[in-house]
């Protein structure tokens, strides 16, 4: 699915490869184009603007005062223009991957250029200075101390460093969701077995659960299954499946009075809502870089409340045992061997990108969308939209289903017809099964549009 070359990763069926190939001063990129045509109809997707052709890159305007709106529709065809997509590719899925906007992609491909032309920046790519000031940016985009993250490699590596580093005892019990992230569930099933922990899952697989006209009825389900043996909980902020919010706030307070380490899944929401740590009042968070906060794959972070650090422990390290230069806080986690330098470059680009526009802004935008959409699938008849009217428990996850329509299908239909729109399948424990789209600011008003036109079309038939 991927063409890669360095550590530049694109999709050649959404993206536009000859205009990515630009941004490269040498254009050591150009092999991508070559690997494109072993895509299955890539060829026919490509675009036709050719080096000689392609058009400078509008910048973003400057934003109003007070704050972009939500519906300023020139604005954010802006923000849009910012993405190189394919002219009739309509990208719904950042929950998955999100696509870098033309600014992280030239600190990548910047950074890849300089460390391969100079050799001697192979050690300073290890300490670059560069990092502590990426540092900083990503605890105040999350509301954390610089102490307080870890650069992971993704959300899953994040939950894993936190988990599997994390003291616990014979005959502790581990507790999460039927709902929450298989590999996660899997990872706590491995441990339990190797270290004799008691592992339990709550049951929030009935329907009632999908769109619950109260939160309460989660921290509830929730709260019930702790018990005095319980040491640690881990939870999805935003469910994957279906965009639940989930009572973060609420059911780390219960977990804190009882003892209990918590973590936090956060594979969807950094990039998608203002966070604050300090709010949340979870232990431990993991989250991606490669989703909603649009940098490059295999990056993300773990944050790790310095109350807790001494808790938990690298699985790998290599840093000093000398007391003098031991690295401490959440940073210890992440010395384990070779990172990439251009992976990292491309979070504090992204960064960036989110402190240009505000998260405020981007939030309200997405929601805007949002609400658009799920307003235009409840009007046809059929659709069934699994998402709440109440913001608190939704944002910009919109799960749905058509009839009794195989969500392979729609999502078939949807992709290989132009427009062609990019969305995915999802499925849950207790059947539950649908197709989501996960909207960002390089989706517009009128692609939501068309989205519930094509949905309504096979309503219809």
């Amino acid at each position: 699915m991927s063409d890669n070359e360095g550590s530049i990763k694109i999709d050649s069926r959404i993206q536009d490869s000859e205009r990515i190939q630009n941004l490269s001063r040498r254009g050591f990129m150009g092999s991508v184009m070559a690997g494109a045509a072993g895509v299955a109809g890539a060829s026919t997707l490509l675009s036709s603007v050719t080096e000689a052709e392609a058009e400078p890159l509008p910048d973003i305007a400057d934003i109003p005062p007070g704050g972009a709106a939500p519906d300023d529709e020139a604005y954010w065809e802006g923000v849009a223009n910012q993405f190189l997509l394919r002219n009739n590719v309509i990208y719904m899925n950042s929950g998955t991957r999100g696509i870098s906007p033309v600014s992280v992609h030239k600190a990548q491909v910047d950074a890849v250029e300089a460390v391969n032309s100079d050799p001697n920046m192979c050690w300073s790519t290890y300490f670059f200075a560069g990092m502590d000031e990426i540092r900083e940016k990503m605890a105040a985009f999350i509301g954390s101390e610089v102490d307080e993250i870890a650069f992971t490699n993704s959300t899953t590596d994040g939950m894993g460093l936190g988990f599997m580093g994390l003291r616990l005892d014979p005959g502790d019990e581990i507790l999460t969701t039927n709902y929450d992230y298989g590999w996660v569930k899997n990872m706590m099933a491995y441990r339990a077995k190797r270290d004799g922990l008691e592992f339990k899952m709550v049951d929030i697989s009935d329907p009632s659960f999908r769109t619950p006209d109260s939160p309460q009825k989660v921290i509830d389900a929730v709260a019930a299954g702790i018990t005095p043996k319980t040491k640690f909980l881990t939870i999805c902020h935003v469910n994957y499946t279906d965009g639940f919010v989930m009572p973060v706030r609420e059911i780390c307070e219960i977990a804190r009075d009882r003892g209990i380490i918590t973590l936090i899944d956060g594979a969807q929401p950094p990039g998608m809502m203002k966070m604050d740590m300090n709010e949340l009042g979870c232990d431990m968070y993991a989250g991606p870089g490669h989703k909603y906060m649009l940098a490059a794959q295999h990056t993300g972070f773990l944050f790790v409340r310095n109350d807790i650090g001494d808790r938990v422990h690298p699985l790998v390290y290599t840093g000093s045992s000398n007391p003098e230069w031991a690295i401490t806080g959440a940073r210890k986690l992440e010395q384990r061997g070779s990172t990439s330098y251009s992976d990292r470059v491309s979070i504090g680009a992204a960064l960036d990108f989110h402190n240009r526009l505000t998260v405020e802004a981007t939030e309200a935008r997405l929601r805007y969308l949002s609400r658009r959409l799920i307003q235009g699938l409840k009007a046809i008849d059929g659709v069934t939209v699994y998402a709440s009217d109440d913001p608190s428990m939704s944002c910009a996850l919109i799960s749905f289903s058509v009839k009794d329509l195989d969500p392979s299908f729609i999502v078939g239909r949807l992709w290989y017809r132009s427009p062609n729109i990019y969305i995915r399948t999802v499925g849950a424990a207790g059947g539950f099964s649908g197709v989501r789209a996960t909207l960002h600011v390089m989706d517009t008003a009128d692609q939501v549009d068309t989205l519930i036109d094509r949905v309504a079309g096979l309503a219809e038939s």
